[in-house]
């Protein structure tokens, strides 16, 4: 019985390591007091705003997940929008703290021994607005300080079920694209990560 138990408690290890890897990332929209989730993580037509968005992933290094948000504007007026970042677990971790960072304008997780940065940016513009959050209050209106304002409700920190969400301003011309790049970087050392998020701030080509 305790060779089983402990076969057990190994597989439930391994497994539990394997499911952690990785940050699920979920971009939004807002605008005029609604919000758009992309659920598939893809692509998503607004019909109602006349705008389209398409995510594209890109491989810029083993410990960057990076994603390109592209917004295009159909119709004939500007359009004054929020792209919105939502970063989360799968699984639920009691030892999960999730934080913002105000003096480097970023958000961490941390699952045991594993730091994941979070951060993106905008037409050289960094993230405007920052928080976390229980993760039950994702697709409600609890998240907002005053949604038809597109102020998210802060929260500098959570620990277990919890989520972030970071916001970036866009203003898209009439019939064109603008473009916004969100990533999560993972690490045991603070100091590393910050080194590969100062390189993605700094240049859109891909790492080596």
């Amino acid at each position: 019985m305790k060779i089983e138990a402990n076969l057990q408690k190994d597989y439930q290890s391994a497994q539990r390591k394997l499911l952690i890897k990785k940050l699920t990332t979920t971009p939004g929209i807002w605008i005029d007091g609604k919000t758009y989730w992309i659920q598939n993580g893809y692509e998503k037509l607004i019909p109602e705003h006349s705008i389209s968005v398409h995510v594209k992933q890109i491989h810029k290094h083993s410990k960057i997940q990076y994603n390109e948000i592209y917004v295009r504007n159909h119709s004939q007026q500007e359009k004054n929008l929020k792209i919105l970042v939502l970063n989360y677990f799968p699984v639920t971790y009691q030892e999960h703290l999730s934080f913002v960072s105000p003096t480097e304008n970023v958000i961490y997780h941390s699952v045991d021994d594993q730091l994941y940065l979070v951060n993106g940016e905008y037409n050289k513009n960094s993230i405007e607005q920052r928080t976390v959050q229980p993760i039950w209050n994702v697709h409600t209106e609890h998240i907002w300080s005053n949604n038809q304002k597109g102020i998210l409700k802060y929260q500098p920190m959570a620990k277990g079920s919890s989520v972030s969400i970071f916001s970036l301003s866009m203003d898209v011309n009439p019939q064109s694209t603008g473009i916004s790049r969100a990533w999560s970087i993972i690490g045991t050392e603070k100091k590393e990560i910050l080194e590969l998020n100062h390189i993605l701030l700094k240049t859109s080509t891909s790492i080596s």
